[in-house]
C-alpha cells in the first residue's frame, strides 16, 4: 500500500512541475511577443524620422528646434537597443523553461525507458565505419551538422540543404577506417534539435538527439525499429514497443514555440 502512495505521489509531482514549467513558458512567450510589437513600432518610428515622413514638432508635440531631432533620434535608437537586451533576456527565460519541461520529461520517461526500448546496433563517432548503411547516413549526417554549427557560433542548421558542403566524401584506398562513407541517399531523416549546443551545457551531449528517421519501420522480431543521431556524433538504431514515446522524451529537447 505504501509504494502505491508513493507511486502516485511522484506521478503527482511530476504532473505539477509540467504544469508549471508549461505555464512559466506560456507567461514568457506573451511577454517577448509584447516586446517584438513595441521594437517593431519603435524601429518604424525611425524609420520615419530618417525619411522625413514624421516632422521632429509632431513627434515631440511642440515647437521645437533642429537640435530635437538628433534628440529624438537617440531616444528611439536607446529604446530600441533597451528592448533588445529585454528580448535577449527574455528569449533565455524561454529556453531555461523548454529545457526545464525537457528534463521534467526526462525524468518521466527513465522509469520506462529501458522497459520499453533497446538498442539494435550502434556506433561511435571516431569508431569503425559502420557496415549498416541507416547508421552511416545518421553518423555522416550528425558530424555534417556538427562541422556546420562549428562554423555558424555553435548554432545548428534547420535543413540539409545547408549542410550539403560538410557531408562526408567518396571513399578511397588510403581512407582510415572511421571515416564514414558518402551518404546512401535511401534514408529519411529528419532534425529534431533546433538552437545551439552551448545551450546544453548541462546534459550530456550523447542523450541529444540531432536527427531521426521520418518513418519507423518493423523489424523481423515484430517490433518497430528507428535510426538516430546524437550530438556527440554517435548514431544508433532503436526498438521500441511505445512508438517511441518513453525514448523520444529522454532524448529529444522541445522544439522553440511560435508566439
Amino acid at each position: 500500500m505504501m509504494l502505491v502512495v508513493v507511486a502516485i505521489a511522484a506521478l503527482v509531482l511530476s504532473f505539477l512541475l509540467q504544469r508549471r514549467a508549461e505555464a512559466k513558458i506560456r507567461e514568457n512567450e506573451k511577454s517577448l511577443h509584447q516586446q517584438q510589437n513595441e521594437m517593431d513600432r519603435i524601429a518604424a518610428e525611425d524609420q520615419a524620422v530618417w525619411k522625413g515622413v514624421t516632422r521632429p514638432d509632431q513627434l515631440n508635440g511642440g515647437n521645437v528646434g533642429p537640435t530635437d531631432y538628433t534628440a529624438e533620434l537617440a531616444q528611439l535608437r536607446a529604446k530600441a537597443a533597451e528592448l533588445r537586451a529585454r528580448e535577449i533576456q527574455l528569449s533565455n527565460q524561454q529556453w531555461s523553461s523548454r529545457l526545464l519541461a525537457g528534463v521534467n520529461l526526462l525524468s518521466i520517461g527513465n522509469s520506462n525507458l529501458l522497459e520499453h526500448n533497446k538498442t539494435l546496433e550502434a556506433t561511435m563517432n571516431g569508431g569503425p565505419r559502420p557496415t549498416n548503411g541507416k547508421l552511416n547516413d545518421a553518423r555522416g549526417f550528425a558530424n555534417a551538422l556538427m562541422h556546420y554549427a562549428a562554423d555558424h557560433e555553435g548554432f545548428f542548421p534547420s535543413t540539409f540543404d545547408q549542410v550539403a558542403a560538410f557531408l562526408p566524401r567518396p571513399l578511397t584506398s588510403s581512407s582510415p577506417p572511421w571515416d564514414n562513407a558518402p551518404i546512401s541517399g535511401t534514408n529519411d531523416f529528419e532534425i529534431v534539435y533546433q538552437g545551439a549546443l552551448n545551450e546544453l551545457r548541462s546534459i550530456p551531449v550523447g542523450r541529444i538527439a540531432l536527427l531521426r528517421e521520418r518513418q519507423p519501420w518493423l523489424t523481423p522480431d515484430g517490433k518497430w525499429g528507428r535510426t538516430y543521431a546524437y550530438a556527440d556524433g554517435g548514431a544508433e538504431i532503436v526498438v521500441s514497443d511505445d512508438n517511441f514515446q518513453s525514448w523520444d522524451a529522454v532524448h529529444i529537447v522541445p522544439p522553440p514555440t511560435s508566439p
